[in-house]
């Protein structure tokens, strides 16, 4: 299950699950397969692990959740999808980062436009105690910093 995931492959996973692997399996470093698949970006291997069991806040060793990952690498649908099925929208990942942190150090706009939009703690900071705002204005990313500024 754990290469199935990391490759984004359905077929593989659905095999792996109807073997009796648990759709909440880590690998050996401790990362749950949910984190595996959004890191290969397949939203339908997401989606079927989910829909077959897998928590979506599950945590790996470096504190990495589903949805960080999915802000962090961008990804729209996969962000999307995690939060109409729960997940904690301003939950720390790894570094004590939430995924509007996260997603502001990564310039995913898209990312950070659906986290503003559905409601995101704005005064939200990382461990040094910076929000996302500071961290765009700091970059210069005028386009990140109207987007975070829109919100208030």
């Amino acid at each position: 299950l754990v290469d199935a995931a990391r490759k984004g492959s359905l077929p593989d996973v659905k095999s792996a699950l109807i073997d009796g692997a648990s759709a909440n399996k880590k690998n050996t470093e401790g990362t749950p397969v949910l984190v595996l698949a959004v890191q290969s970006g397949n939203l339908e291997v997401v989606r079927y692990l989910v829909e077959n069991g897998a928590r979506i806040e599950a945590r790996g060793a470096d504190e990495a959740t589903a949805l960080t990952v999915a802000a962090t690498n961008g990804n729209i649908d996969i962000v999307t999808y995690l939060l109409d099925k729960g997940a904690n929208i301003d939950a720390p990942g790894s570094l004590g980062d939430p995924p509007l942190i996260k997603a502001t150090r990564a310039r995913q706009n898209a990312v950070i436009r659906l986290l503003v939009a559905r409601g995101a703690d704005l005064d939200a900071t990382d461990a040094t105690g910076t929000t996302a705002l500071e961290i765009a204005e700091r970059a210069g990313w005028t386009d990140t910093v109207a987007l975070l500024n829109t919100a208030d």
